[in-house]
């Protein structure tokens, strides 16, 4: 057992451990080589055996499947779990539901099979540059540019996304959440910018266009990379909005409106 174990590092020091997750990404094989070792994450999956295994819930894992094999979003079945959740939270079809930053839009279509799966007729309304960021803060936005996760396309998304009650939109959210200004009503918010500028601005916009026990999820909160997202929502929060904040183990940042 030693040796096999000799002859892996070996290799992977060798070949490297990206290019050797490159070659199984291509070949499709469903396994990466941890930066780590898996006992330095332990934590995470603790007891594992005690907790519900996702597979048995058959309408949440036939649409987070569904998307993921698509590969039109980088959410893994924890994160979409949460808006599984946020979903089947909402108190009535009369409240929307906003999502910001859809990219190729992976988890719009997974919320979306998720109202028709319960029978949920919320409206939906979904916005993208679909050219990737259109504005970032140097100073805080890290490896972040403008164009960054460019590679997408509006036509696209729109004909993956067609179904009622959903409205898409292309362009910079600072400009294109006129279109939605008028509703004082969202029952649940996904926003998934990255970067500060937006985040910023999605906060302030939606504090007043949500009602008491609505929910914003914020995508990337606790990514090392992401890191003016984490200070735009900080800054938010040193504000006393009417939100109480819920740092999930997934990386994301759960608001519930409170008053």
């Amino acid at each position: 057992m030693k040796i096999v174990k000799k002859v892996v590092e070996n290799t992977i020091k060798i070949i490297g451990r990206r290019n050797i997750n490159r070659l199984l990404n291509r070949a499709d094989i469903k396994f990466e080589i941890a930066k780590r070792g898996a006992t330095h994450y332990s934590y995470y999956w603790h007891k594992a055996n005690k907790k519900i295994d996702l597979r048995t819930i058959p309408d949440f894992w036939e649409a987070a499947t569904r998307v993921i094999e698509d590969k039109t979003t980088f959410l893994r079945q924890d994160r979409l779990f949460t808006l599984w959740q946020g979903v089947l939270s909402l108190k009535s079809s009369d409240c929307p539901i906003a999502e910001i930053g859809t990219y190729k839009g992976g988890s719009a279509k997974f919320i979306i099979e998720t109202l028709n799966k319960h029978n949920y007729k919320n409206e939906f309304w979904v916005f993208d540059t679909f050219e990737g960021h259109a504005v970032v803060d140097e100073r805080v936005d890290g490896w972040h540019k403008v164009g960054n996760f460019g590679d997408t396309s509006y036509e696209a998304v729109k004909a993956y996304l067609k179904a009622p009650n959903v409205v898409i939109h292309k362009g910079n959210f600072l400009e294109t959440a006129q279109f939605i200004d008028h509703i004082p009503n969202f029952g649940m918010v996904h926003i998934d910018v990255d970067v500060y500028p937006v985040t910023k601005f999605c906060l302030e916009f939606f504090e007043k266009r949500t009602i008491p026990g609505s929910i914003v999820i914020i995508d990337d909160y606790g990514n090392l990379y992401c890191k003016g997202l984490k200070q735009a929502v900080d800054e938010y929060l040193q504000t006393n909005p009417p939100f109480k904040m819920f740092y999930l183990l997934s990386g994301q940042a759960l608001l519930v409106k409170i008053n």
